[in-house]
């Protein structure tokens, strides 16, 4: 089934940063009638006057209540939900023993409770318009695993079991979609708000994705919704050899992992915006990309100098 995006009604939580804010940006371009949730509200308004016609709720996903609210806070205000979009996540880092409880279950309430209470209040108006999209984000670490992020690689295999379940208890509901979203490391500022007990600086895996590729793919799956869709030729490739070569895999993935995921400044232990948010740290944008340029631009002029002395000396 197609779906017009203009003058749908798409509910968007995790509206004021990264991936969610990117779609909401996307969908109010189309036309869409927005309204936008996440914890703070400052940056939540600033989304919304991004987004045309648009509604910001201030929800925490983790309160299922809330939740509840914000559905009726669309309905009210537009009559209908047509999209929801469960953009809203958090992140920790750090060997599993060293992540506090309040942390570990803070990541697993916002990035799986927080969906599950998405869905709960999206299915049941749903069903009562007869139709709609649900949008659950997952990540390339709800296919594979890896050390220092145990929380939140738990919870994404969570999500994605969980829209599966879903597909099953939907499936003489064709009026009724559910999408899973599976994006390899994007660019969003996620990496620099997350708890970190590693002591080690915490940077994306690269390479890393432009949120504005994920926004479409949400975009799009909410016109013409598939069951899922994943980013990333990395993630993609580490999938295959995981389920292809498993004992490689195992071998060769975590020291790649923490290689790729840590720098060398030590830092101290943060709780980062996993309990609360972080104000002035909202944007679509992390930056890791530039970032990732400028590295590889001095590594290659470091390769060529070197290259260069070497035919001197010769």
């Amino acid at each position: 089934m197609t779906r017009a995006v203009a003058g749908s009604v798409v509910v968007v939580t995790g509206a004021s940063s990264g991936i969610g804010r990117a779609a909401a940006r996307l969908f109010g371009q189309r036309g869409a009638r927005l309204v936008l949730a996440a914890r703070a509200e400052p940056p939540l308004r600033a989304a919304a006057l991004e987004c045309g016609e648009a509604l910001a709720v201030p929800t925490d996903v983790r309160d299922e209540a809330a939740v509840a609210v914000l559905a009726e806070r669309a309905v009210e205000r537009f009559g209908r939900i047509d999209t929801w979009v469960n953009a809203a996540g958090v992140i920790a880092f750090g060997r599993f023993e060293d992540v506090p409880g309040d942390i570990f279950r803070a990541v697993i309430e916002t990035n799986l409770m927080g969906q599950v209470h998405g869905a709960r209040a999206a299915l049941a108006h749903f069903r009562r318009q007869g139709g709609g999209v649900l949008i659950n984000l997952a990540s390339t670490w709800g296919r594979i695993t890896s050390p220092e992020a145990s929380a939140y690689v738990t919870s994404k295999f969570a999500v994605r079991a969980f829209s599966d379940c879903l597909h099953h208890e939907l499936r003489h509901d064709p009026g009724i979609d559910v999408v899973t979203i599976s994006p390899a490391p994007v660019d969003t500022p996620i990496f620099r708000q997350t708890a970190n007990y590693a002591r080690r600086a915490v940077r994306p895996i690269p390479p890393v994705t432009d949120p504005g590729i994920i926004a479409r793919g949400i975009v799009e799956c909410a016109v013409r919704p598939r069951r899922e869709r994943a980013y990333g030729p990395t993630g993609r490739a580490l999938g295959v050899l995981d389920s292809l070569l498993p004992p490689l895999y195992r071998r060769l993935a975590p020291g790649a992992f923490e290689a790729g995921l840590y720098g060398d400044k030590r830092v101290d232990d943060t709780a980062g915006n996993v309990l609360a948010p972080i104000p002035g740290n909202e944007a679509v944008d992390g930056g890791w990309r530039r970032h990732h340029r400028r590295a590889l631009a001095a590594a290659l002029l470091a390769a060529a100098g070197g290259a260069l002395r070497g035919r001197g000396r010769g």
